[in-house]
């Protein structure tokens, strides 16, 4: 059970991101923030590879190695599809089995990552980042990038610790620290290789929230920025870092000295075309005509971050709360036509044409009732793609179920199936093979559970409980299943082999 204390800590991260157009709003500057000294020479070469390019996928469930391949960054691939290849059937999904168990302390909201035989970790408020052996949980290594935020219109202190996964890129471990840096870790050892500055933490704080994401395709990372309190919001930015040189450039999404816009969703890239795709906070009370690129889905160069199209919700959420918390999913349809898809805190998921935002959604697809995700409510899920599927998930329903999933048609939003979990969804849903992984949370926040669900049908194939919430999005990667709670406790199961 979350006590007063917590319950405000994650709330403030939570709800910071307050979010698009109407009539073309004037070029944004675009900054180049100085970097800190190197600190030391580091390797950086292209990544494990894109595990689904978003592409038309209706074909059988992907060969390969049992449990899929390694899960290298947030979602798996820089697309957002949480599609990891490789086979598991929902023989192996109704025999998985306990492996081990590691407490890593306080608290546990980002996603853990896998690459060869490690897994890494960052943690909340304790802001630590560790590297555990894959097969038996020990630590191998741990760093702390501890950091206070202050303001002056609070009179409470913040250690939000880290909300962002980390991303790893062939021998190097890059987190984007509450300090306002992005480091490069040596992946074997902990030690840092390269750092940079990207976010200010002097009054009013930026806080980097969300995941960096690698496209090994265009050699850069892309981070948001969003704020840390609630009365001292931030104007949100997009930030691009040059994995060569490591020098970063950034564009602001308000106009100087406003708030808003906020970016503490993940970003999405379109390499082939040399694009990111953005999902923005709401206007943090300014007028929603004023703060064009709030609550929005964005289109923008990659290398020069101009923004090429958007699209704003103009609908507002119960008390003025239309986030778009979740990242977008990037996918195809089967005559080639790409999308992008994005739920809301106001309980839609949204997809829009990549080349026609200004037009507006394809279709909608009403997930959950609006609100607090906390109270159960709206969606911060990021969609799943796989299979010529599109899967998403939320909070409390119109006929009063505490959540639910979704199996979607990608072209118009019709419902294939529908799952009722024991509880509301709250991160993202990977899915291997024939088996997608969900995890739910209980109201009141007393329980949590990982399901594994058949991708074709929504059969629930297996269930594990667990005491206390589950806010950070499981993970699937050669053979395991990871699941960490929010009071820490790391857990992976085995996929047996056959």
């Amino acid at each position: 059970m979350l006590d007063q204390r917590t319950w405000g800590w994650l709330w403030a991260v939570l709800v910071i991101g307050c979010s698009g157009p109407g009539q073309p709003p004037p070029p944004l500057p675009i900054h180049d923030p100085p970097d800190l000294p190197d600190a030391g020479p580091g390797e950086v070469v292209p990544n494990q590879g894109t595990p689904d390019a978003g592409e038309p996928d209706a074909g059988p469930p992907d060969a390969g190695s049992v449990g899929g391949g390694p899960w290298g960054q947030y979602r798996a691939g820089p697309e957002g599809t949480w599609h990891n290849p490789g086979t598991f059937t929902a023989a192996q999904a109704r025999a998985l089995t306990p492996a081990w168990t590691a407490e890593l302390g306080a608290y546990g909201v980002t996603q853990p990552v896998r690459v060869g035989d490690t897994l890494y970790v960052t943690m909340g408020f304790s802001a630590k980042v560790l590297a555990l052996d894959a097969a038996t949980g020990r630590v191998r290594w741990e760093r702390v990038f501890p950091h206070t935020f202050r303001a002056a219109c609070s009179q409470k202190e913040d250690q939000s610790g880290f909300y962002a996964a980390p991303a790893v890129y062939q021998g190097a471990v890059y987190v984007a620290a509450p300090d306002g840096a992005l480091y490069a870790l040596d992946a074997a050892t902990g030690r840092t290789l390269r750092q940079v500055t990207l976010a200010s933490v002097a009054d009013p704080p930026e806080f980097i929230q969300s995941s960096p994401v690698i496209s090994p395709e265009l050699g850069a990372l892309y981070v948001g920025v969003g704020s840390v309190f609630k009365c001292a919001s931030v104007g949100g930015r997009v930030i691009a870092v040059d994995l060569e040189t490591f020098t970063s450039r950034s564009v602001s999404l308000t106009a100087p000295g406003m708030a808003g816009a906020s970016v503490w969703s993940s970003i999405s890239v379109d390499a082939a075309r040399g694009e990111l795709h953005v999902t923005t906070g709401d206007p943090h009370g300014n007028a929603l005509a004023s703060i064009p690129y709030a609550q929005a889905f964005l289109r923008l160069d990659a290398r020069t971050l101009e923004v090429r199209d958007s699209w704003q919700n103009p609908t507002p959420a119960p008390e003025d709360n239309s986030d778009f918390g979740a990242s977008p999913t990037l996918y195809r349809l089967a005559d080639g036509t790409g999308m992008v898809a994005a739920a809301n805190k106001d309980g839609v998921l949204y997809a829009l044409r990549r080349e026609a935002l200004a037009a507006g959604p394809a279709w909608t697809r009403r997930l959950a009732l609006g609100g607090d995700p906390l109270a159960g409510l709206g969606s911060l899920v990021a969609p799943t793609f796989a299979r010529g599927t599109l899967y998403a998930a939320g909070g409390r329903t119109e006929d009063g179920a505490e959540g639910s999933v979704l199996a979607l048609d990608p072209a118009t939003g019709a419902v294939r199936w529908r799952h009722t979990p024991p509880g509301f969804v709250m991160a993202g849903m990977p899915l291997v093979g024939d088996v997608l992984v969900v995890e739910s949370t209980t109201p009141d926040s007393t329980h949590s559970s990982l399901e594994l669900l058949d991708a074709s049908s929504g059969e629930a194939l297996a269930r594990f409980d667990s005491a206390g919430p589950t806010y950070a999005a499981p993970t699937v990667s050669e053979g395991l299943v990871l699941w960490l709670s929010f009071e820490g406790t790391l857990r992976a199961y085995r996929i047996p082999a056959q």
